[in-house]
């Protein structure tokens, strides 16, 4: 929503009605995840994307048309052979796109906009399939509260419970849900809060990855007791520097299941109390720089500390995805790479944990 929610506001201030096409479900090679958004003025403006271009003329038709009769529908597009000239997804995928008017649910709506602009967590939940409850509409918070309602009690249970799932898993999810005879298919369309990116060690890679970092959706912080290497000179885009043992850090900005750490500095001293306050966090990703021998020797020394093997298994080393990187900015690309492919739920595979030949440096 975020993507779209400037011009939306525009058009609102100039008192133009306004619908939004939100992919639902994407099939194939579809160009657009689920949860891709366009808004649509009733002057046939719009911004944002359901296609990347495929379908986007098309979707602003039956915008206008949602905008006259007032009535949400869903459509698909997709391509076959018998499809080729006509409005279709070239790259062969098929998405179902749900759009509605932005002010079926004014209350909703508002709520959102306000958890946005606090960056506070929560998750719209929209009846995309229904005889009588199409459109329906309702924000869960993530406390489990519960502003609007889909216009059924138990479905209102069910739903919130089933939003806090997706927010949690910060995964778009198209649920069906039986009320007596009849299927009703519901949207979870998360808002998590904007996930953070912990750097420890304000080294030469963590310039290039502070700047990447920030420009794909995170809040930087970069951390080190060294004030040479944390200064805004060094790292201008980020939203925090400071000058800070990792264990102070991480206790000043504050570490949740939207946290990710990256431990760079190569310096046992600076990295090992990192380590120690990171596994007892609940940090969604901790990774660290060094070959496999520095991390079989940090492993033995976890343990000697009381870590478990489970806990250990927490830490990505060597840190980043296996590209052959060299340059600074490459490793960069790599251990952003693997932060995102973790909070993407991608599958990455755990690298196999130092042999004992390793440990003992043979």
């Amino acid at each position: 929503m975020q993507e779209v929610m400037a011009e939306v506001e525009k058009w609102r201030r100039q008192g133009l009605k306004v619908a939004l096409a939100t992919v639902v479900k994407a099939y194939g090679s579809a160009p657009r995840p689920a949860g891709a958004k366009m808004a649509v003025a009733e002057t046939a403006d719009f911004a944002g994307s359901v296609s990347g271009g495929c379908v986007e003329l098309a979707v602003i038709d039956e915008a206008l048309e949602v905008l006259k009769t007032g009535r949400p529908k869903l459509v698909s597009y997709g391509i076959t052979q018998d499809m080729l000239w006509e409005v279709g997804l070239a790259c062969g995928g098929i998405i179902h796109v749900f759009i509605e008017p932005l002010d079926a649910a004014p209350e909703v709506y508002e709520a959102l906009k306000g958890r946005l602009e606090a960056q506070a967590p929560a998750a719209a939940a929209t009846v995309v399939r229904s005889e009588r409850l199409l459109g329906r509409k309702a924000l869960i918070l993530d406390d489990g509260s519960v502003v609007g309602s889909l216009g059924d009690p138990e479905l209102d249970r069910q739903v919130a419970a089933d939003a806090l799932k997706a927010l949690e898993a910060e995964r778009p999810e198209l649920k069906v849900y039986r009320l007596g005879t009849e299927e009703v298919e519901v949207f979870f369309d998360p808002y998590p809060v904007p996930p953070k990116l912990v750097i420890l060690g304000g080294v030469h890679t963590a310039i290039p990855l502070a700047r990447m970092a920030k420009e794909v959706g995170f809040r930087v912080v970069v951390a080190d007791p060294r004030a040479k290497f944390a200064n805004r000179e060094r790292f201008p885009t980020a939203d925090e520097v400071l000058v800070a043992w990792p264990d102070e850090a991480l206790a000043q900005v504050g570490v949740d299941r939207s946290t990710y750490i990256v431990i760079l500095t190569h310096d046992p001293k600076i990295d090992e109390p990192a380590l120690k306050a990171a596994l007892n966090s609940p940090a969604r990703y901790i990774g660290a720089i060094g070959a496999r021998k520095t991390h079989a020797e940090r492993v033995e020394k976890l343990r000697s500390w009381g870590f478990t093997d489970e806990q250990i298994s927490r830490i990505h080393a060597p840190i980043g995805l296996n590209i052959g990187a060299v340059l600074p900015e490459e490793i960069a690309v790599s251990i952003l790479a693997e932060v995102i492919a973790v909070r993407r739920q991608a599958e990455l595979g755990r690298r196999p944990q130092p042999t004992a030949a390793e440990a003992k440096g043979a």
